[in-house]
C-alpha cells in the first residue's frame, strides 16, 4: 500500500535529508511510532519499516524506544528463527 502526504515542502526543505532519503527516513520513524504507541508488534514495526529485526530493533534504540517483549514476541521470534 502507498500512502501519499501533502506536507509543506519548505519544512520538507529544512531536514538534514535528501529527498529519497525522506521517504525511506519517514517510513522508518512513522513504523517506530506506531510500535512505541503499541499499534503495531515488532514483527509488524519491522515489516513495515521494511528491516530486518535487529535493524528495527537498532532504530527503536536510537529513538529511545524500549522493546515490550512479550509472548507474542517470543513466538514471532521463534517462527522467524526457524524460516532462516
Amino acid at each position: 500500500m502507498s500512502i501519499i502526504l501533502d506536507l509543506d515542502e519548505q519544512a520538507l526543505a529544512s531536514l538534514p535529508l535528501g529527498p529519497g532519503e525522506r521517504e525511506r527516513h519517514m517510513q522508518i520513524e512513522l513504523s517506530c511510532r506506531f510500535y512505541a504507541n503499541g499499534w503495531l508488534s515488532l514483527g509488524q514495526g519491522a515489516q513495515m519499516a521494511a528491516l530486518d529485526h535487529y535493524a528495527f530493533g537498532v532504530a527503536l534504540a536510537e529513538r529511545g524506544i524500549p522493546r515490550q517483549y512479550g509472548m507474542t514476541e517470543a513466538l514471532e521470534d521463534v517462527a522467524h528463527a526457524r524460516r532462516q
